[in-house]
């Protein structure tokens, strides 16, 4: 089936079938055990009365975790707590969204989700729809067949409801004009900064407010709780190395497995479609197929009488040529008869929910198995991991036996060949290494690892990652000695005085020059020097971004005047600015399309500002609470 015929034929047999193909993989795959929701589940978020589950939150953090680890992210740069506050935030929005659709009354065709299915590249292998490549694709990011369906009409409506927002919003070609205009404006920019650095011998910092500042911010200079953990691992990966197999073991694997590495039988059939009209009424499309399967009989050709008559306008195109596929393509009517035909044999007239088709068998390639030879290292590889898989399931249950029944870790790492790693001091906000996992800080810092003395059970990394931890050194947050931090926080309070300083500096320069003291007086004043850029734009790159920001706010000065104000840098200095010479930018001399597009690209802007605010609207219009 050659899904790219279908685009100019979506509503024809092919795209039908393939839906009805979709149709059977969700019966098959889509459904999981009702008994799951059938107890009772803690909950973490209500969003206006509708409860989100601790098991919705675990299954959308786990969808997460595999998207980063698909896309190359390590486990342990995966942040736990990061990664639940995300999935929560996620749900949540998904949630305010849809009730939002709902009550839009906003549809998505099921003819519509069908044709973006199958003609997404990522389920498609050689430009063609593959239903194994679908399930894989879904199946690596956590979803069943039904639940990608479901999901896909959530996203296509909210793509809706943005787009319906978004698409609003508009510029008006004189406020396109006048944002261009002001876009290219120039201004003459000159300013002082002031050091904190310059200024710290200027302050003075006594003992005594070193002391009361120490004493009123005790939490300040606390150390971090942190343990020093022992621990065993078990991978799977490094199991691998243990597993030997002989080549008589890998034939016989081999042996038994081959089917798997078998490719399908693919046939490739043409078909004639005659659908029944808009009443359902199937008389006049039986009496039509029946005519066509005369004339056929009597020798004219099925591929001209396709191109003519067909109902089906893509492959009718290709003389009804469907191309080649695998079992499980078709509707079980057409698959049956599609499946009993001789390469060269014309089907009778078949009937199924689409209406009614003459199906003729063009060619078959037949099943194939491929050799040993050529897939012995797949082969290898496949058996190497079933048995190091066995290995861990087996090492990680000796392991959690073990270490439970053991007063520290080294019985079970003599038993097992094991080696005890530490992690060295950490925090329980650690970043790295195992202790990153939010399960190993957990067991860490439990009364029953930290302060009896056991063992930890294995926790989980990752499903081939598991640890028992140990807690070897504990150090609890205390307050460091004055004596020992005293000089850190007389330099935290000079340089406090010293920002209050020079903001005190550009207050005095700032009203000098509104009275109007000359330029060069006040900067001799202060021991300072104007740094002058002409012409700047609001991207000048030699300017700091914070005084470049301070200067394209300041009001437009009298024409032979200037403006004057300051602003705090990010490090503590303060900047005295003037600006002088004020040009727009001029529109007669910009392309008319550049201001459309910039026009466009402001409309859009606003269309996204519309949508966040409707979002936080629905926020504050539906009571959303979270555990």
């Amino acid at each position: 089936m050659v899904i790219q015929k279908l685009q100019d034929g979506s509503q024809g047999i092919v795209a039908k079938i393939i839906v009805a193909l979709i149709i059977v993989v969700f019966a098959l795959f889509g459904f999981g055990s009702i008994t799951t929701y059938l107890a009772p589940v803690p909950k973490v978020a209500t969003v206006g009365g509708e409860d989100i589950t601790r098991e919705q939150l675990e299954i959308a953090m786990e969808r997460e975790r595999r998207i980063l680890l698909s896309n190359g992210t390590a486990p342990a740069d995966i942040d736990e707590s990061e990664l639940r506050d995300q999935a929560l935030a996620s749900i949540i929005d998904r949630q305010l969204l849809s009730r939002a659709s709902e009550d839009l009354g906003l549809y998505v065709s099921e003819e519509k989700i069908d044709k973006q299915i199958v003609e997404t590249p990522a389920f498609q292998v050689d430009g063609v729809f593959d239903v194994q490549q679908f399930q894989m694709a879904i199946g690596s990011a956590g979803y069943t067949p039904l639940m990608y369906r479901t999901e896909m009409k959530r996203d296509m409506k909210f793509q809706q409801l943005g787009m319906g927002i978004q698409s609003s919003a508009f510029f008006t070609m004189s406020e396109a004009e006048r944002a261009a205009s002001l876009a290219n404006q120039t201004r003459d920019i000159a300013y002082l900064r002031i050091s904190v650095d310059e200024l710290m011998d200027e302050v003075n910092v006594t003992d005594k407010e070193t002391r009361a500042y120490y004493d009123n911010h005790v939490s300040e200079f606390k150390t971090k709780e942190t343990v020093n953990l022992a621990y065993l691992e078990v991978r799977r990966d490094d199991l691998m190395d243990d597993v030997e197999v002989s080549e008589a073991e890998l034939r016989a694997r081999y042996e038994e497995t081959r089917q798997q590495y078998a490719t399908d039988e693919n046939r490739r059939v043409a078909h004639i479609l005659i659908e029944a009209d808009d009443e359902g009424d199937g008389e006049k499309a039986k009496e039509r197929i029946d005519e066509l399967y005369d004339r056929i009989k009597s020798g004219e050709d099925f591929a001209e009488l396709a191109r003519e008559y067909s109902d089906d306008p893509g492959p009718a195109e290709e003389g009804g040529d469907l191309g080649y596929s695998p079992p499980g393509t078709y509707t079980e009517p057409f698959e049956e008869v599609a499946y009993n035909l001789d390469v060269g044999e014309l089907s009778a007239p078949v009937e199924t929910e689409f209406g009614y088709h003459l199906i003729k068998l063009l060619d078959v390639e037949p099943e194939e198995v491929p050799s040993f030879e050529d897939i012995r290292d797949e082969v290898e590889q496949d058996l190497r991991q079933a048995r190091a898989e066995e290995l861990f399931v087996n090492q990680s249950s000796q392991l959690a036996e073990i270490a439970y029944e053991s007063p520290d870790l080294g019985i079970p790492a003599e038993e097992l060949g094991m080696a005890i790693k530490t992690t060295g001091h950490v925090s329980k906000d650690v970043s790295e290494g195992i202790a990153a996992n939010d399960g190993v800080m957990e067991a860490a810092f439990s009364p029953d690892v930290l302060l009896d003395g056991n063992n930890s059970d294995v926790i989980e990394i990752t499903p081939n990652h598991h640890v028992v931890v140990r807690v070897r050194e504990h150090r609890p947050s205390e307050v460091k000695p004055y004596e020992e931090i005293a000089e850190q926080v007389r330099d935290k309070l000079a340089r406090e005085k010293a920002t209050l300083m020079a903001e005190a500096n550009a207050k005095e320069i700032v009203e000098m020059l509104d009275s109007g003291s000359i330029t060069r007086y006040v900067a001799d004043k202060f021991g300072l020097q104007w740094q002058v850029v002409p012409e700047a734009r609001r991207n000048h790159p030699d300017i700091d971004p914070e005084i470049r920001a301070r200067a394209f706010n300041l009001a437009r000065p009298p024409e032979t005047g200037k403006s004057v104000g300051y602003t705090i840098l990010e490090e503590g200095d303060a900047a005295v600015v003037t600006v002088t010479n004020v040009e727009n930018g001029d529109v007669d001399a910009m392309a008319a399309q550049d201001i459309r597009q910039l026009g466009r690209a402001l409309a859009n802007q606003r269309g996204r500002h519309d949508f966040q605010e409707f979002r936080a609207n629905l926020e504050r219009e539906i009571e959303v609470t979270t555990r």
